[in-house]
């Protein structure tokens, strides 16, 4: 299914179905496993640099799970391309190229960051509710950027699937600004909004002021994600770059 940019547009968000190609998508979950290793390898100044473990994070939020039992679980693996660059293959993969083009309105378009998130099952942790823009790890200056998810085992209700308030991205920028140097907090439930719910190889493109969240995933299936943050070329960026931080999408 094609890029619906009217939806897009009107909700904040927009999913593309069957976007990556099967061999991909397999090829994947072995590049995570290879980088996640990788990094476990790192001394102990990399590790706190570009992993985040759960057991270093709240209980709230991993449904009463105890710390003894996630062991080395990772939440996220940051600088993703450092340690599996294999996963420069998104940036040249059409469906994701196509589509940032026509959210973005240009052809002339870097990505700022890759990661994975994991939401392990039954303690993958609850999300709260966010804009992207401003955030405080790699964020433009102004708002011409977005969030990719690829999906690679899908998301559903109960797996802890992102969710959205449609609409919400429009503000001006100067207003989320504001609000994020207020320190203001979107307290909604964790079920509020709409899911995004969606199968394994699609898309889910994330406008940077939207507001979305997502609650702890229940189910007995892991939720991974990679996320990519792209943006127009020659916007200033403010905060921690990448080994992937300026490379172009290409076809």
């Amino acid at each position: 299914m094609p890029f619906d940019l009217q939806r897009y547009e009107s909700s904040g968000y927009g999913v593309v179905r069957s976007a990556v190609p099967a061999d991909l998508l397999a090829a994947m979950g072995a590049w995570l496993a290879s980088g996640e290793a990788a990094a476990l390898q790192c001394n102990p100044e990399e590790q706190a640099r570009d992993l985040v473990y759960e057991k270093d994070l709240s209980d709230a939020g991993r449904n009463g799970i105890s710390v003894s039992e996630l062991g080395d679980a990772i939440f996220i693996l940051g600088d993703l391309c450092r340690y599996a660059p294999q996963f420069s293959a998104l940036l040249r993969l059409p469906a994701l190229v196509h589509a940032c083009i026509l959210a973005l309105g240009s052809t002339k378009l870097v990505a700022h960051f890759m990661n994975a998130t994991t939401k392990h099952p039954r303690f993958g942790r609850a999300i709260g509710w966010h804009r992207d823009f401003p955030n405080g790890y790699l964020s433009g200056t102004d708002s011409r950027f977005l969030r990719v998810m690829v999906c690679l085992d899908g998301m559903a209700e109960h797996g802890g699937a992102t969710r959205f308030l449609p609409g919400s991205h429009r503000v001006d920028d100067g207003y989320a600004i504001a609000e994020k140097r207020g320190g203001a907090k979107h307290r909604y439930a964790a079920h509020h909004g709409v899911a995004a719910a969606c199968a394994p190889g699609d898309l889910v493109l994330i406008h940077p002021k939207v507001i979305h969240g997502g609650p702890a995933n229940t189910s007995a299936l892991p939720r991974r994600n990679v996320i990519v943050q792209v943006g127009v070329e020659g916007m200033e960026l403010v905060g921690e770059q990448e080994t992937v931080t300026g490379w172009s999408l290409t076809l």
